[in-house]
């Protein structure tokens, strides 16, 4: 979190109470510690696996990384919320296009209401003979700050092609490859800062 949210939050005298960081997770719940007053939710989409072409080893283009959305909304003890953490997708050792990273969602109604998050995964790197396209970044809607991913590099020419950075510390697309296998697409991450 950064530190001008941090501070904030502590100059209406609250402190952080629970943390709570998410990998994996599918339709789960989380729900509000006692003493908790804010939640500050960060939710960050996968990363698009890299494309694979050994076409004169020309590279696959990288896949783009996850976006993210930032939101700090008022909640209740024991009030939930309903989350899905982007999994993973894997790289190819064939020539095509990697594959789309998936999303990480975020949603509920609390003291605050309703909470509606989705940060999108990248799209995959493109792996065909002149067409070694990277994928684009992904987006995010439903926070108070939305960011999207970096596009991956593309490849072609013999040269690596890098995966693109996810929006925050997770959802990196995957590298670009002429053999081998190509970079996987990271998973997402979904964190709940608590106050009270």
């Amino acid at each position: 979190m950064s530190g001008a949210i941090a501070a904030a939050l502590a100059a209406g005298g609250l402190s952080l109470r629970a943390t709570n960081t998410y990998t994996t997770g599918t339709g789960a719940t989380e729900t509000v510690p006692a003493g908790a007053s804010q939640v500050r939710i960060t939710n960050s989409g996968g990363g698009g696996s890299g494309g694979f072409d050994n076409i004169g080893a020309a590279f696959g283009g990288a896949g783009g990384g996850g976006g993210e959305g930032f939101k700090t909304i008022a909640v209740s003890p024991g009030q939930t919320m309903t989350y899905t953490v982007a999994a993973s997708v894997a790289g190819r050792s064939t020539n095509g296009s990697g594959t789309n990273g998936n999303a990480s969602t975020v949603s509920g109604t609390v003291t605050g209401g309703v909470i509606s998050m989705t940060a999108n995964g990248g799209a995959s790197g493109k792996g065909s003979a002149g067409s070694d396209l990277g994928g684009a970044g992904g987006t995010s809607t439903g926070g108070d700050t939305n960011t999207s991913g970096a596009a991956g590099d593309p490849g072609g020419g013999g040269v690596l092609s890098i995966g693109g950075t996810g929006a925050g510390a997770a959802g990196s697309g995957g590298n670009g490859a002429a053999s081998g296998t190509s970079g996987a697409g990271a998973g997402g991450r979904i964190r709940f800062e608590y106050y009270g």
